[in-house]
């Protein structure tokens, strides 16, 4: 994994136990509404993180093009999906 991907995913799990501990800590002082006041205070950060981490991603993290080869010479990664691996989504059709 390149050292930029890395770093940005450390961030994100960072942000997202500081998240969930603040969450927890503002919910227990009203326990009768306890949920509500965790669900309150956790998803809107939680959902910022993420639209955060998927911008970072596509404007800082290095796009590498994996050719179908090299993909299945490595059993981890996954071959023609959409996305992050670059592999184009409609394969060209097999002759009979």
């Amino acid at each position: 994994m390149d050292f930029r991907r890395g770093l940005i995913l450390a961030v994100m799990d960072i942000l997202l136990l500081s998240e969930l501990t603040f969450a927890i800590w503002y919910a227990h002082w009203e326990m009768e509404v306890v949920a509500w006041r965790f669900l309150q205070a956790f998803l809107p950060p939680v959902i910022l993180t993420i639209l955060g981490t998927r911008w970072a991603f596509k404007r800082w993290a290095p796009k590498k093009k994996v050719s179908v080869e090299e993909a299945k010479g490595q059993p981890w990664r996954p071959v023609n999906l959409f996305g992050a691996l670059g592999q184009s989504p409609n394969q060209p059709r097999r002759e009979p």
